[in-house]
């Protein structure tokens, strides 16, 4: 069998479909394409963990009977990405897939046998599906402001999911370190936990996408003159076994804090401070005193290595004083998006 295909749109489906940061050496599926043609179509399926999407494109085969190959999905990106000739033929042989670009040629080895996997695939949306604007500005904030808190330990496996709430609240955090981040920007409709790669799906699609919620899942459709693309996530939900509570309530009410007891110091001469106090001890379970008194904000290490003053631009109503893990500071400050 042999499949010619346009060289662009099979490059631009697989840079939208192949999201490199949910290819997992510990989810053997996600590091798989399965790459199907016929005469007409060539189909793409790949599947992460709660993530499963499908590429379909235009082409011309010489068989009726498809062919199946599974191959290292980043592979075939990487190698397509190079390739400059206007078409490309995708030669199906015995032990993976050759493929041609003018006078060049490339073999990918087949990684698994046909009968030994099967992926997943995208469930057909039904018409009366509700369909959601995906805002993906609301999910790069979460991304880059918020997903740094995410639980790393198993020890409390929900919190390595972000919590999203039905009426918006979107909560990341990390229960053994006792830090947690707010922020009011999932428009998805009901309250559910979201791996990374439901993250990483949001922040890899065209702006504009359309989702459509099913029972228990979503799913995309992108469609181009040029190809098809459609990704179904499915989130875990705090019923299911062996999830848990994310303690949502309790989180949200320590959440809520009294602006009365605030301050407002630039961010910029603090994080340069713990920049400077992470250089001079990099024990990670370093400590820092913040205190707060009169017109300045103080931050000081345990053997004086770090005394550092900023004044503050709005000081509180009352003077105090906190402990914080210097790892832990820093991260969550050199994440903040404003610049006081």
């Amino acid at each position: 069998m042999k499949f010619t295909v346009s060289t662009k749109p099979l490059n631009d489906a697989l840079s939208l479909g192949v999201i490199k940061s949910n290819v997992s050496k510990f989810y053997q599926k996600s590091t798989l394409a399965e790459v199907t043609a016929d005469r007409k179509n060539l189909r793409i399926n790949l599947e992460a963990s709660s993530v499963v999407s499908e590429i379909l494109l235009k082409g011309v085969g010489d068989e009726d009977t498809p062919k199946t190959v599974f191959i290292d999905c980043l592979l075939l990106k990487d190698l397509i990405a190079t390739l400059d000739a206007n078409t490309t033929e995708l030669e199906y042989t015995q032990g993976g897939i050759v493929v041609h670009s003018g006078k060049s040629k490339f073999t990918l080895p087949q990684m698994i046998e046909e009968a030994d996997i099967e992926l997943k695939k995208p469930s057909v949306i039904p018409a009366e599906a509700e369909i959601i604007d995906l805002n993906k500005n609301d999910w790069k904030f979460v991304d880059n402001h918020q997903m740094y808190a995410i639980a790393m330990s198993f020890i409390h496996p929900v919190y390595t999911n972000v919590w999203a709430s039905e009426s918006g609240d979107v909560i990341v955090g990390d229960f053994d370190n006792s830090i947690f981040t707010k922020s009011k920007k999932s428009n998805l409709g009901s309250t559910c936990l979201l791996p990374d790669t439901i993250i990483n799906l949001f922040n890899s699609l065209p702006e504009g996408s359309k989702v459509m919620k099913l029972n228990n899942s979503y799913v995309i459709k992108v469609t181009t003159d040029s190809y098809e693309y459609s990704a179904e996530f499915t989130p875990k939900r705090e019923t299911d076994e062996g999830v848990g509570s994310y303690n949502s309530e309790i989180i949200l009410g320590l959440l809520n804090t009294d602006d009365s007891q605030s301050i407002k110091v630039n961010l910029e001469k603090v994080n340069k401070i713990l920049n400077q106090a992470t250089m001079l001890n990099k024990n990670p379970e370093a400590v820092l005193t913040v205190t707060v008194e009169g017109s300045d904000l103080t931050i000081k290490d345990a053997d004086g290595s770090i005394d550092c003053k900023v004044e503050l631009e709005s000081a509180a109503l009352e003077n105090y004083s906190q402990k914080f893990k210097t790892s832990l500071l820093k991260s969550m400050l050199s994440n903040m998006d404003e610049e006081t």
